[in-house]
């Protein structure tokens, strides 16, 4: 492991050239920050004075004790961040988030509409010194809609969207997407409108603002199925638990130490994986002889072959699986993923040394790069690290704008 100080200077991405300000806070516009930062990108976090972040709030933390500097979400998501503290509240604060907006190439931000919309929050107000700005801006609801100023969250998307009635089980209320999948979704398509803006505005010659409407994110994932299966065929879609009711069996199964996703969609898969039970007399039950029906007595037809599958360990189940190109997939646990030779060979996993915390593993990126590899030059910043280099050496404020700052809390 390299520290990150002695690679500070070793930024070669293929953002290093591009300047941001990262506004707002927890997942969506952290995620966003992180993706560009660990391209390369100058990525300036502005946080609440005192608390930051509420990130820096949340767990888990290590044994359990909380602390502003070692949230685990904290540490994994601003990698290669600088952190600066400022109250957007104050006008001072505003002030000098204007004088900021003016030398970087790109804001960021998932401030809720009332704030943005309040000058001198609005994209207009933030360019007004610099026409070049680019703003992606991440929002629940999105700008042009009734719904603008409506709070909400990545479980609020999540519903709104409609893809919360096909998680669960049917006889139980719908579910959220785990791990606050939403914000993750709204960060990587704010980053991705956000290099789309800065690729038009090399066109155009003008600055460009881009808003996000995570419930649309969300929502497009009824494209595949949900949609189309409303339109053409009236199906409204049904939570189906572990099963999916397209055609059977696909489904999660129980096995002796866990769980494997089974599907068989294709028949020569399907008579390899029935010649493994050694070709049962159930197997010929003319329920299953359009599997694109079965689904209906699945509760039934799932009697005659889970034995089977509770008798074997994934692993097991695996091994058979491959040698018999049967595509069944153990449900792998937290700590298998850690341990995971695939992420191994891929290189997933990076230990980062903080000054703080010391040594900790986080995952990297879901992509290699041959020439501009992405790299953590930098571990998770110390709230309000970086004030110094910003106020003084990017705004040229003295030292006694400086400690005035301080005493009115705004910095």
């Amino acid at each position: 492991m390299i520290p990150a100080q002695e690679i500070l200077m070793d930024i070669n991405g293929p953002l290093k050239n591009l300047r941001v300000l990262e506004i707002g806070d927890f997942i969506s516009v952290a995620y966003a920050g992180k993706l560009l930062a660990d391209l390369g990108a100058e990525v300036i976090k502005l946080e609440r004075p005192g608390t930051g972040d509420s990130l820096r709030s949340h767990g888990p933390f290590p044994k359990d004790i909380p602390h502003i500097e070692k949230s685990g979400l904290h540490l994994f998501l601003n990698t290669n961040k600088k952190s600066v503290t400022l109250d957007l509240a104050t006008k001072g604060g505003r002030d000098l988030l204007i004088s900021a907006a003016a030398d970087v190439d790109l804001v960021i931000s998932n401030l809720a509409l009332d704030d943005t919309t309040n000058d001198p929050l609005t994209y207009e107000s933030l360019s007004k010194e610099n026409d070049m700005l680019v703003m992606s801006s991440i929002t629940i609801f999105g700008y042009d809609t009734p719904y603008r100023d409506w709070a909400g969250t990545a479980l609020t998307a999540t519903a709104a969207s409609g893809a919360s009635m096909k998680i669960g089980n049917p006889d139980k209320v719908p579910l959220w997407l785990p791990y606050c999948a939403a914000d993750f979704q709204g960060g990587i398509h704010g980053a991705i409108a956000a290099l789309l803006a800065l690729r038009k505005k090399r066109q155009l010659k003008q600055g460009l603002h881009a808003w996000i409407s995570v419930v649309e994110v969300m929502a497009s994932y009824l494209g595949g199925s949900g949609v189309p299966g409303f339109v053409f065929q009236g199906v409204l879609g049904s939570r189906d638990g572990t099963h999916r009711s397209g055609f059977y069996p696909w489904q999660v199964t129980p096995a002796a130490d866990g769980f494997v996703e089974v599907i068989t969609m294709v028949d020569e898969q399907w008579k390899r994986f029935i010649n493994l039970m050694d070709n049962p007399d159930w197997a010929n039950d003319p329920r299953l002889s359009d599997r694109w029906l079965s689904f209906q007595w699945h509760k039934e037809l799932d009697a005659f072959w889970h034995p089977w599958m509770k008798g074997k360990t994934r692993s097991e189940l695996f091994k058979l699986f491959s040698e018999n190109r049967i595509p069944f997939q153990p449900v792998n646990k937290v700590d298998e993923i850690v341990e995971s030779e695939h992420l191994a060979l891929r290189e997933f996993w990076h230990e980062v040394e903080h000054p703080i915390v010391g040594n900790y593993k986080i995952p990297g990126a879901p992509y290699l790069f041959s020439q501009t590899p992405w790299a953590v030059y930098r571990p998770a910043p110390q709230l309000g690290e970086h004030n110094d280099e910003f106020f003084e050496t990017r705004l040229g404020l003295n030292a006694s704008q400086r400690t005035e700052l301080i005493k009115q809390g705004i910095t």
